[in-house]
């Protein structure tokens, strides 16, 4: 069974980034990764969702600025 995510909320508050703000980017990310998944150009044993978290906290999601411009 994998391991379960440790997931420290005030890692990412130091970031700017609050709990709400952080489950949009993890979905989009997830989404993404799913396409790619599709497509073939990326294989993992992982969850989008699973892959997408640690890459939030990796820090190698970035925030989608056009969107929030728009709205």
């Amino acid at each position: 069974m994998a391991e379960l995510l440790e997931l420290d909320l005030e890692q990412l508050e130091k970031r700017g980034i609050n709990r709400y703000k952080a489950v949009i980017m993890a979905s989009q990310e997830a989404r993404f990764i799913n396409d790619q998944i599709r497509l073939d150009m990326l294989e993992t044993k992982e969850k989008p969702t699973t892959l997408a978290l640690q890459r939030l906290f990796e820090g190698r999601v970035v925030e989608n600025q056009a969107q929030e411009n728009e709205g």
